[in-house]
């Protein structure tokens, strides 16, 4: 039976699990942590420091969230992770990290994690994965990062040990560094050859539209008896208009006078595609004690005709759309969606649609921050 655990259960009895370690979270103001801006939320870092320990040990896991757009954004992000080992739980979504980022700005969100001590389970790694989202649009960015419980050494082996990309995703044109991690428990010295071989992946069938064959590169290597060695090697999407949203990296390890592929080890860099800011929304509300009454313009900053459009935003108050005019409106809780009538579907370049909608309210009456249309970010 494959045991489950909750991480914001965890966090709590941390001294009996051994497993999360509750670590803290920054939404002040702060300096970008990367020149790679393009626009809306994106991930510029999910990784493990040190990405390898030994058994039983723990390290902290970062993830820094930069916005890129115009307009401050409110969100939140879920941790969730998978043991490689028999034995060893799998660690279900725990409660939201809530975020607000203004404009330019990041957000940096540590937790620790490592070994769950529990009876039965000797972990080999422990691979973390986070979703971020969004309100009122939605699951913007994901990413992975793995840690590795590396044993010192008791058997006569020579292994991978870790085989990672940092950042974890990069936008077209920015490179990324793989780290590749070799432990030689012999008792010669071995040495070799790895060869890195790159492809570029995409959603559909084939290579990337207007994507590059990437060529392979090669590393010797020499380590000692109980030593190991680490090559890095920093590679991207090279070209601006390749349509790829994530690179694979497959690396072969070769030994000195062994015939054949002795150890193989793969990881996957993700690619952010830029989201150009292609609308603009503006939200004027007129509120009195218990209604309001809202217009809302959509814009098109774009270059081609938005044709059919669908607006959806979330109240941060709790607001109720009692009627609404010039757009079909539906409201599930706080999030609502408006979508066009038969007569206004277009948008075209350099154009707007307005909508309206009447209302109540009772506790709070904050206006929504962030929109979108036709599920991108519109600024």
């Amino acid at each position: 039976m494959v045991r489950r655990v909750l991480l914001s259960v965890l966090a709590v009895v941390v001294t009996l699990a051994g497993l999360l370690v509750p670590g803290t979270a920054n939404a002040a103001p702060q300096a970008a942590t990367t020149t790679a801006c393009t626009s809306g939320v994106s991930i510029s870092q999910f990784a493990f420091n040190p990405s390898s320990v030994p058994p039983g040990g723990h390290a902290p896991l970062t993830l820094v969230l930069q916005n890129c757009g115009s307009q401050t954004v409110q969100g939140s992000a879920i941790f969730y992770g998978q043991y490689a080992g028999q034995g060893c739980p799998v660690l279900d979504p725990g409660y939201p990290y809530p975020f607000t980022i203004a404009p330019g700005r990041s957000y940096t969100l540590t937790n620790t994690y490592g070994d769950p001590g529990f009876s039965g389970c000797q972990p080999t790694s422990l691979r973390m994965s986070t979703s971020v989202s969004v309100t009122g649009v939605g699951t913007v960015a994901t990413a992975s990062a793995t840690l590795l419980f590396a044993p010192a050494c008791t058997a006569d082996e020579f292994a991978v040990r870790q085989l990672d990309f940092s950042p974890v995703a990069v936008p077209p044109t920015r490179l990324s560094t793989a780290t590749l991690v070799l432990q030689n428990c012999t008792s010669q010295v071995v040495a070799g050859m790895t060869d890195w071989s790159f492809r570029l992946t995409w959603s559909g069938s084939g290579p990337p539209p207007g994507c590059p064959a990437l060529d392979p590169v090669a590393f010797p290597y020499s380590i000692a008896p109980g030593a190991t060695a680490t090559v890095t090697f920093q590679v991207g999407d090279p070209v601006a208009t390749c349509l790829a949203n994530g690179l694979l990296l497959v690396v072969n390890v070769y030994e000195n006078g062994v015939t054949g592929v002795v150890a193989t080890a793969a990881a996957n860099l993700g690619i952010i595609q830029p989201t150009p800011d292609s609308c603009y929304v503006t939200f004027t509300p007129t509120y009195w004690p218990g209604g309001f009454t809202a217009n809302v313009t959509i814009t098109n900053n774009g270059t081609a005709a938005i044709n059919g459009w669908s607006l959806g935003f979330t109240f941060p108050g709790d607001q109720k759309i009692t009627n609404a005019w010039n757009a079909a409106v539906t409201q599930n809780d706080t999030s609502v969606t408006a979508a066009n009538l038969g007569y206004n579907a277009s948008i075209p370049p350099g154009g707007s649609q307005s909508l309206g909608f009447q209302g109540t309210w009772t506790l709070s009456k904050v206006s929504p921050a962030t929109f979108a249309v036709n599920g991108m970010l519109c600024y």
